[in-house]
């Protein structure tokens, strides 16, 4: 557990077109190109793989294929749901399952309680879902879920339960945030959620990122690690990257953008997203590809 760094993609989840039925056989073909374009591991049933949109079995089901065939690579679930009960439910079968941690995001529905009140939901989880030696990790995207991971709650969490936390994910987007996190937590693993931060995140040291692109180009982002980490220029690897990342984010949701894309690039089937998300229509799909050929970032994989 203590070695999870790296290049991580929060995985998409391959729905059929009817927008309910999980295409599980899809599962490990994903996998398999992820291992192998280079990448370190994945995290099922993020943001990017509509983890909000799962029921607890679906998620289960989902986690159980991923970990039947997920090679070499290291699996970090998303686990987090506005419901205390279940969330302790998902972090037991998770590292029951051999995950090797767990990402939880806060109890989002509740977005004015006080950090006593989240602070109590962690200590509980820490209490409740935890053995000797499992730890989790925190999930900071409060533009989404609206509730963030404040230094005042961490704070308390590491004073009554340091052996239980593991690092946590910045998906904020703001470089200040994830230096904030990682100058004031030295021992925590800060992963940063952002591809138009991979560079600067590697340069000034996290531990990894877990970024929607990677669905897509792990290697490329290995690359503007390795060129980070040892001092050389990656800006125009990471400007190639942001273009990759803004064509997604033009063609939203980026979910269904890069299920598109994934279906062009690996010949796999297309799969499609779950309501209240919306697929991208024919036409879309089709300008979307177009637009793509042009990118220098899929050029080797056209």
């Amino acid at each position: 557990m203590c070695d999870l760094a790296g290049v991580f993609a929060p995985m998409v989840t391959p729905f059929r077109q009817d927008g309910v039925t999980i295409d599980f056989a899809w599962i490990p073909y994903h996998l398999q190109y992820l291992e192998s374009q280079g990448l370190d591991g994945v995290v099922p049933m993020g943001t990017t793989g509509e983890g909000p949109s799962l029921s607890v079995n679906e998620r289960k089901a989902v986690l159980d294929t991923v970990l039947a065939r997920r090679g070499k690579l290291k699996v970090i679930p998303g686990v987090g749901t506005p419901s205390l009960t279940e969330t302790v439910d998902l972090i037991r079968h998770a590292f029951a399952s051999g995950a090797d941690s767990v990402l939880v995001l806060p109890p989002y529905y509740w977005r004015n309680v006080s950090d006593t009140g989240l602070l109590a939901y962690f200590r509980t989880l820490c209490d409740k879902a935890l053995e000797p030696g499992q730890k989790i990790m925190l999930y900071h995207i409060p533009q989404i879920s609206g509730v963030p991971i404040t230094l005042n709650l961490l704070d308390g969490l590491l004073e009554t339960h340091p052996e239980c936390v593991l690092g946590l994910k910045d998906s904020s987007g703001h470089v200040n945030s994830f230096l904030q996190f990682k100058h004031r937590y030295p021992n925590l693993r800060v992963f940063v959620g952002s591809d138009r931060l991979v560079g600067i995140a590697y340069e000034l040291g996290v531990a990894g990122t877990i970024t929607a692109a990677a669905n897509i180009v792990p290697r490329a982002i290995q690359r503007i690690r390795r060129a980070a980490q040892t001092g050389e220029d990656y800006t125009s690897l990471q400007e190639e990257l942001n273009a990759l990342r803004d064509l997604l984010q033009e063609f939203a949701p980026l979910q269904a953008s890069i299920k598109v894309l994934l279906a062009r690039i690996t010949h796999m089937p297309l799969t499609f997203v779950r309501p209240p998300l919306v697929d991208l229509s024919p036409e879309q799909r089709l300008h979307l590809l177009r637009r793509a050929e042009s990118l220098p970032i899929l050029t080797d994989l056209w």
